[in-house]
């Protein structure tokens, strides 16, 4: 079939084909913006009170699970460590048992800027948290 009608169902189809994509790029929730309309390595106060009772790693999974994921290097696979308040390092289990409701912001430090500012032995990065009240 030729004519007006089949090329007005053509341009139906390229339509409704191409309209998805063109609505995930221009999405403020897409990965590079943390899926929340924020930034990519940083959850603020604003975004945690939307998950109140809910756990830190809650939120980090709903936000950018690439801060959860494996890093390979020169020495195996590592993971991210968990700075709480500038002090110790933990393992991300701790955000499980950090209540979003506690917390301030949580950054994430890639391994070159984790390096830079703790030192050597942090190959995944850093979740740097800062706890309410801070």
């Amino acid at each position: 079939m030729t004519g007006p009608v089949s090329r007005l169902n053509a341009a139906a189809v390229v339509v409704l084909v191409l309209a998805p994509v063109f609505s995930a790029c221009a999405s403020p929730g897409g990965a590079a913006s943390g899926g929340d309309g924020g930034s990519s390595t940083l959850i603020v106060r604003a975004q945690l009170q939307r998950y109140a009772g809910q756990s830190a790693m809650d939120v980090v999974r709903r936000f950018n699970r690439r801060w959860l994921r494996a890093e390979r290097g020169g020495g195996g696979t590592a993971y991210a460590r968990v700075v709480i308040d500038g002090g110790s390092w933990y393992f991300l289990n701790v955000l499980d048992q950090l209540s979003a409701n506690e917390v301030e912001s949580m950054r994430f430090l890639d391994f070159n800027a984790a390096t830079r500012r703790y030192g050597a032995g942090f190959d995944g990065g850093v979740i740097e948290v800062t706890p309410r009240g801070n």
